[in-house]
Protein backbone atom coordinates (compact mmCIF):
# COMPACT_ATOMS: atom_id res chain seq x y z
CA UNK A 1 0.00 0.00 0.00
CA UNK A 2 2.54 1.84 0.78
CA UNK A 3 4.55 1.56 -2.50
CA UNK A 4 1.45 1.90 -4.05
CA UNK A 5 1.00 5.91 -2.43
CA UNK A 6 4.34 6.51 -3.76
CA UNK A 7 3.93 5.49 -7.34
CA UNK A 8 0.86 7.64 -7.27
CA UNK A 9 2.50 10.69 -5.46
CA UNK A 10 5.53 10.05 -8.11
CA UNK A 11 2.93 10.00 -11.14
CA UNK A 12 1.39 13.45 -9.94
CA UNK A 13 4.77 15.21 -9.49
CA UNK A 14 5.55 14.06 -13.15
CA UNK A 15 3.02 15.04 -14.45
CA UNK A 16 3.04 18.33 -12.95
CA UNK A 17 6.51 18.83 -14.18
CA UNK A 18 5.66 17.86 -17.64
CA UNK A 19 2.51 20.45 -17.73
CA UNK A 20 4.75 23.21 -16.20
CA UNK A 21 7.54 22.34 -19.24
CA UNK A 22 4.61 21.97 -21.46
CA UNK A 23 3.24 25.93 -21.20
CA UNK A 24 6.31 27.39 -22.90
CA UNK A 25 6.45 24.56 -25.45
CA UNK A 26 3.13 25.25 -26.54
CA UNK A 27 3.71 28.56 -26.84
CA UNK A 28 6.93 28.78 -28.91
CA UNK A 29 5.39 26.09 -31.27
CA UNK A 30 2.47 27.78 -32.04
CA UNK A 31 2.53 28.71 -35.28
CA UNK A 32 1.30 32.42 -35.12
CA UNK A 33 3.81 33.24 -32.49
CA UNK A 34 7.75 33.02 -33.85
CA UNK A 35 10.12 31.55 -30.71
CA UNK A 36 11.68 35.10 -30.64
CA UNK A 37 8.37 36.99 -29.90
CA UNK A 38 7.08 34.54 -27.66
CA UNK A 39 10.28 35.04 -25.00
CA UNK A 40 10.87 38.19 -24.87
CA UNK A 41 7.04 38.31 -23.77
CA UNK A 42 6.63 39.44 -19.87
CA UNK A 43 3.44 40.24 -17.49
CA UNK A 44 4.36 43.85 -16.69
CA UNK A 45 3.95 45.55 -13.36
CA UNK A 46 2.20 48.06 -15.37
CA UNK A 47 1.66 47.72 -18.86
CA UNK A 48 2.72 50.53 -21.79
CA UNK A 49 1.01 50.47 -25.23
CA UNK A 50 1.30 52.46 -28.20
CA UNK A 51 -0.97 53.39 -31.21
CA UNK A 52 1.05 52.22 -34.12
CA UNK A 53 0.42 49.32 -36.73
CA UNK A 54 1.69 46.18 -35.85
CA UNK A 55 3.76 45.50 -38.74
CA UNK A 56 6.00 48.58 -37.34
CA UNK A 57 6.08 47.68 -34.33
CA UNK A 58 9.68 46.43 -34.25
CA UNK A 59 10.98 49.28 -35.83
CA UNK A 60 9.10 51.21 -32.86
CA UNK A 61 10.82 49.26 -30.64
CA UNK A 62 14.03 49.50 -32.06
CA UNK A 63 14.20 52.95 -32.31
CA UNK A 64 12.98 53.61 -28.71
CA UNK A 65 15.45 50.63 -27.32
CA UNK A 66 12.10 49.13 -25.41
CA UNK A 67 9.28 46.68 -26.57
CA UNK A 68 5.83 48.21 -25.56
CA UNK A 69 3.77 45.29 -24.34
CA UNK A 70 0.27 46.51 -26.24
CA UNK A 71 -0.95 48.13 -29.28
CA UNK A 72 -3.92 50.00 -29.73
CA UNK A 73 -5.97 51.30 -32.60
CA UNK A 74 -8.95 53.62 -32.98
CA UNK A 75 -11.53 51.61 -35.09
CA UNK A 76 -15.19 53.50 -36.16
CA UNK A 77 -18.85 51.71 -36.46
CA UNK A 78 -19.20 52.87 -39.81
CA UNK A 79 -16.38 50.84 -41.74
CA UNK A 80 -17.50 48.13 -40.42
CA UNK A 81 -14.78 46.06 -40.59
CA UNK A 82 -13.28 43.12 -38.88
CA UNK A 83 -9.57 43.79 -37.27
CA UNK A 84 -8.32 39.95 -37.46
CA UNK A 85 -5.48 40.96 -39.30
CA UNK A 86 -4.34 43.02 -36.90
CA UNK A 87 -4.98 41.17 -34.07
CA UNK A 88 -2.96 38.08 -36.03
CA UNK A 89 -0.48 40.45 -36.61
CA UNK A 90 -0.13 41.46 -32.80
CA UNK A 91 0.02 37.54 -31.67
CA UNK A 92 2.58 36.93 -34.45
CA UNK A 93 4.77 40.30 -32.41
CA UNK A 94 4.20 38.40 -29.43
CA UNK A 95 1.83 40.99 -27.66
CA UNK A 96 -1.13 39.30 -26.03
CA UNK A 97 -3.20 43.21 -25.11
CA UNK A 98 -4.25 45.15 -27.55
CA UNK A 99 -6.62 48.06 -26.79
CA UNK A 100 -9.46 49.51 -29.54
CA UNK A 101 -11.35 52.55 -28.67
CA UNK A 102 -14.24 51.91 -30.44
CA UNK A 103 -16.21 55.08 -32.18
CA UNK A 104 -19.98 54.56 -32.87
CA UNK A 105 -20.04 57.17 -35.87
CA UNK A 106 -19.38 58.07 -39.45
CA UNK A 107 -16.03 60.02 -38.67
CA UNK A 108 -16.12 63.53 -39.28
CA UNK A 109 -13.49 65.70 -40.65
CA UNK A 110 -11.79 67.49 -37.89
CA UNK A 111 -10.95 70.27 -39.99
CA UNK A 112 -14.84 70.65 -40.04
CA UNK A 113 -14.96 71.64 -36.42
CA UNK A 114 -16.60 70.39 -33.18
CA UNK A 115 -19.94 71.93 -33.89
CA UNK A 116 -20.64 69.75 -36.42
CA UNK A 117 -18.49 66.98 -35.41
CA UNK A 118 -20.81 66.86 -32.32
CA UNK A 119 -24.14 66.25 -34.47
CA UNK A 120 -26.14 63.44 -33.38
CA UNK A 121 -26.13 60.59 -36.39
CA UNK A 122 -28.92 58.83 -37.27
CA UNK A 123 -28.22 54.94 -37.10
CA UNK A 124 -25.67 55.46 -34.05
CA UNK A 125 -26.94 57.43 -31.55
CA UNK A 126 -27.07 56.08 -28.00
CA UNK A 127 -31.23 55.76 -28.25
CA UNK A 128 -30.68 53.79 -31.67
CA UNK A 129 -27.73 51.71 -30.45
CA UNK A 130 -29.49 50.88 -27.25
CA UNK A 131 -32.48 50.08 -29.27
CA UNK A 132 -30.42 47.50 -31.32
CA UNK A 133 -29.84 49.42 -35.08
CA UNK A 134 -26.26 48.01 -35.15
CA UNK A 135 -26.86 44.66 -33.25
CA UNK A 136 -25.60 42.67 -36.15
CA UNK A 137 -22.50 44.61 -36.81
CA UNK A 138 -21.90 44.37 -32.95
CA UNK A 139 -22.25 40.38 -32.80
CA UNK A 140 -19.75 40.58 -35.54
CA UNK A 141 -17.33 42.48 -34.41
CA UNK A 142 -17.46 41.06 -31.15
CA UNK A 143 -16.47 37.54 -32.61
CA UNK A 144 -13.86 38.77 -33.96
CA UNK A 145 -12.06 40.24 -30.90
CA UNK A 146 -12.64 36.71 -29.73
CA UNK A 147 -9.72 35.36 -32.29
CA UNK A 148 -7.31 37.04 -30.24
CA UNK A 149 -5.35 34.89 -27.86
CA UNK A 150 -5.15 37.41 -25.23
CA UNK A 151 -7.11 40.73 -23.90
CA UNK A 152 -8.81 43.33 -25.49
CA UNK A 153 -9.46 46.48 -23.41
CA UNK A 154 -12.31 48.00 -25.81
CA UNK A 155 -13.03 51.70 -25.23
CA UNK A 156 -16.07 52.30 -26.07
CA UNK A 157 -17.54 55.83 -26.79
CA UNK A 158 -14.70 57.40 -25.48
CA UNK A 159 -14.71 61.19 -23.60
CA UNK A 160 -18.53 61.12 -23.68
CA UNK A 161 -18.19 63.68 -20.95
CA UNK A 162 -16.82 66.31 -23.34
CA UNK A 163 -18.71 68.06 -25.97
CA UNK A 164 -17.12 67.30 -28.98
CA UNK A 165 -18.73 63.46 -30.31
CA UNK A 166 -22.04 62.72 -31.32
CA UNK A 167 -21.90 60.10 -28.16
CA UNK A 168 -21.71 62.97 -25.51
CA UNK A 169 -25.61 63.99 -26.03
CA UNK A 170 -27.76 62.61 -23.61
CA UNK A 171 -26.24 60.32 -20.50
CA UNK A 172 -29.05 58.77 -19.91
CA UNK A 173 -28.88 56.93 -23.15
CA UNK A 174 -25.44 56.53 -23.67
CA UNK A 175 -25.73 54.58 -20.33
CA UNK A 176 -28.57 52.23 -22.09
CA UNK A 177 -26.17 52.26 -24.81
CA UNK A 178 -23.06 50.90 -22.78
CA UNK A 179 -24.79 48.07 -21.07
CA UNK A 180 -26.38 47.11 -24.29
CA UNK A 181 -23.55 47.09 -25.92
CA UNK A 182 -21.68 45.48 -22.92
CA UNK A 183 -24.61 42.19 -22.93
CA UNK A 184 -23.95 41.76 -26.91
CA UNK A 185 -19.81 41.29 -26.51
CA UNK A 186 -19.65 39.69 -23.26
CA UNK A 187 -21.78 37.03 -24.97
CA UNK A 188 -19.26 36.21 -27.88
CA UNK A 189 -15.76 37.47 -26.64
CA UNK A 190 -14.86 36.54 -22.74
CA UNK A 191 -11.55 38.04 -23.49
CA UNK A 192 -13.02 41.40 -24.00
CA UNK A 193 -12.80 44.17 -21.21
CA UNK A 194 -14.22 47.41 -21.39
CA UNK A 195 -12.94 50.23 -20.71
CA UNK A 196 -15.30 53.56 -19.73
CA UNK A 197 -12.66 56.27 -20.67
CA UNK A 198 -13.87 59.90 -19.30
CA UNK A 199 -11.99 63.15 -20.28
CA UNK A 200 -10.46 64.93 -17.63
CA UNK A 201 -11.76 68.23 -18.70
CA UNK A 202 -9.09 70.95 -17.02
CA UNK A 203 -11.05 73.68 -18.29
CA UNK A 204 -13.72 72.85 -16.15
CA UNK A 205 -14.25 73.59 -12.36
CA UNK A 206 -13.89 69.93 -10.18
CA UNK A 207 -16.72 69.74 -8.81
CA UNK A 208 -18.57 70.46 -11.92
CA UNK A 209 -16.51 68.00 -13.83
CA UNK A 210 -16.75 65.68 -11.37
CA UNK A 211 -20.60 66.19 -10.98
CA UNK A 212 -21.05 65.50 -14.92
CA UNK A 213 -18.78 62.66 -15.35
CA UNK A 214 -20.88 60.97 -12.56
CA UNK A 215 -24.44 61.00 -15.17
CA UNK A 216 -22.26 59.15 -17.72
CA UNK A 217 -21.23 56.11 -15.41
CA UNK A 218 -23.25 53.05 -16.22
CA UNK A 219 -22.45 50.74 -13.42
CA UNK A 220 -19.81 48.71 -11.62
CA UNK A 221 -20.84 45.63 -13.14
CA UNK A 222 -20.70 46.88 -16.47
CA UNK A 223 -17.64 48.17 -16.54
CA UNK A 224 -13.70 46.47 -15.86
CA UNK A 225 -11.38 50.03 -15.82
CA UNK A 226 -11.52 53.22 -15.83
CA UNK A 227 -9.50 55.22 -18.46
CA UNK A 228 -8.56 58.80 -19.26
CA UNK A 229 -6.80 60.77 -22.16
CA UNK A 230 -3.72 62.88 -20.70
CA UNK A 231 -2.96 65.08 -23.26
CA UNK A 232 -0.70 68.56 -23.07
CA UNK A 233 -1.60 70.49 -25.75
CA UNK A 234 0.27 73.32 -25.21
CA UNK A 235 -0.80 76.90 -26.35
CA UNK A 236 -3.89 78.07 -24.10
CA UNK A 237 -3.87 74.39 -23.17
CA UNK A 238 -0.48 74.00 -21.83
CA UNK A 239 -1.04 71.29 -19.04
CA UNK A 240 1.51 70.81 -16.54
CA UNK A 241 1.42 66.77 -15.00
CA UNK A 242 0.59 67.94 -11.49
CA UNK A 243 -2.61 69.24 -12.83
CA UNK A 244 -4.15 65.93 -14.10
CA UNK A 245 -3.17 64.49 -10.64
CA UNK A 246 -6.38 65.23 -8.28
CA UNK A 247 -8.79 63.64 -11.31
CA UNK A 248 -7.06 61.14 -11.46
CA UNK A 249 -7.11 60.20 -7.72
CA UNK A 250 -10.38 60.91 -8.01
CA UNK A 251 -11.51 58.74 -10.84
CA UNK A 252 -9.92 56.23 -8.91
CA UNK A 253 -11.60 56.77 -5.36
CA UNK A 254 -14.68 57.59 -6.69
CA UNK A 255 -15.14 54.09 -9.27
CA UNK A 256 -12.61 51.99 -7.57
CA UNK A 257 -11.89 50.18 -11.01
CA UNK A 258 -8.14 49.53 -12.16
CA UNK A 259 -6.81 52.53 -14.01
CA UNK A 260 -5.78 53.24 -17.51
CA UNK A 261 -3.98 56.32 -19.57
CA UNK A 262 -6.19 55.28 -22.77
CA UNK A 263 -4.64 58.24 -24.87
CA UNK A 264 -1.07 60.58 -23.72
CA UNK A 265 0.87 62.80 -25.32
CA UNK A 266 2.70 65.82 -25.25
CA UNK A 267 3.30 69.23 -27.52
CA UNK A 268 6.94 69.57 -28.85
CA UNK A 269 7.70 72.40 -26.33
CA UNK A 270 8.74 71.27 -22.92
CA UNK A 271 8.27 67.86 -23.91
CA UNK A 272 11.37 65.82 -22.06
CA UNK A 273 10.80 68.08 -19.00
CA UNK A 274 6.53 66.66 -19.06
CA UNK A 275 7.79 63.13 -19.66
CA UNK A 276 9.86 63.32 -17.09
CA UNK A 277 7.49 64.66 -14.89
CA UNK A 278 4.96 61.68 -15.77
CA UNK A 279 7.40 59.16 -15.12
CA UNK A 280 7.51 60.30 -11.63
CA UNK A 281 3.76 60.30 -11.26
CA UNK A 282 3.50 57.06 -12.51
CA UNK A 283 6.09 55.89 -9.63
CA UNK A 284 3.77 57.50 -6.99
CA UNK A 285 0.83 55.68 -8.44
CA UNK A 286 1.23 52.17 -9.44
CA UNK A 287 -3.01 51.72 -9.35
CA UNK A 288 -2.47 53.34 -13.34
CA UNK A 289 -1.62 49.76 -14.95
CA UNK A 290 -1.30 50.81 -18.10
CA UNK A 291 -0.44 53.49 -20.39
CA UNK A 292 -0.63 53.91 -24.39
CA UNK A 293 1.10 56.56 -26.08
CA UNK A 294 -0.53 58.32 -28.79
CA UNK A 295 1.24 60.22 -31.35
CA UNK A 296 -1.63 59.78 -34.33
CA UNK A 297 -2.99 62.93 -35.81
CA UNK A 298 -4.86 64.98 -32.67
CA UNK A 299 -8.63 66.15 -33.67
CA UNK A 300 -8.31 68.22 -30.79
CA UNK A 301 -5.40 70.42 -31.55
CA UNK A 302 -6.71 70.18 -35.21
CA UNK A 303 -9.44 72.05 -34.09
CA UNK A 304 -8.04 74.51 -31.39
CA UNK A 305 -6.37 77.86 -32.19
CA UNK A 306 -2.82 78.33 -31.30
CA UNK A 307 -2.18 75.10 -29.60
CA UNK A 308 1.37 73.30 -29.04
CA UNK A 309 2.54 71.00 -31.84
CA UNK A 310 1.51 67.53 -31.17
CA UNK A 311 2.96 66.19 -34.68
CA UNK A 312 6.88 65.34 -33.19
CA UNK A 313 7.46 61.70 -33.51
CA UNK A 314 8.80 60.52 -30.36
CA UNK A 315 11.38 57.59 -32.61
CA UNK A 316 12.97 60.45 -33.80
CA UNK A 317 13.97 62.56 -30.33
CA UNK A 318 16.46 60.33 -28.97
CA UNK A 319 15.83 62.89 -25.63
CA UNK A 320 12.47 62.06 -25.34
CA UNK A 321 13.04 58.61 -26.19
CA UNK A 322 15.25 57.82 -23.23
CA UNK A 323 12.39 58.54 -21.26
CA UNK A 324 9.64 56.75 -22.69
CA UNK A 325 12.38 53.81 -22.52
CA UNK A 326 12.51 54.50 -18.92
CA UNK A 327 8.72 54.40 -18.35
CA UNK A 328 8.45 51.34 -20.11
CA UNK A 329 11.34 49.37 -18.20
CA UNK A 330 9.69 51.04 -14.69
CA UNK A 331 6.80 48.63 -15.81
CA UNK A 332 8.81 45.78 -15.59
CA UNK A 333 10.11 45.49 -12.23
Amino acid sequence: MRRLALNLFTSAITLALLAALTVPALRVLNPRTPASAATRYVIPARTFGVYVDPWHLDDWAKRIGARPQLVAKFEAFARKRMIGSFLAENERQGIRQVMVSWEPWEPVPAALGTTLQQLPQPGYRNSDIAAGSQDAYIRAFARSLASFHGTVWLRYAHEMNGFWYPWCHGPTSYRRAWRHVVTLVRTEAPNVRFVWSANLNLYQSFAGWKRLTRTYWPGARWVDAVGSTMINFGGRKQYAVRRFVPRLRDLRRTYRKPALLTETNTEYRGRVAWLRDLRRMLRRMPWIRAIAWSQLPSRGAAQMRRAGRLDWDVQRDPASAAVIRGIIRDGLR
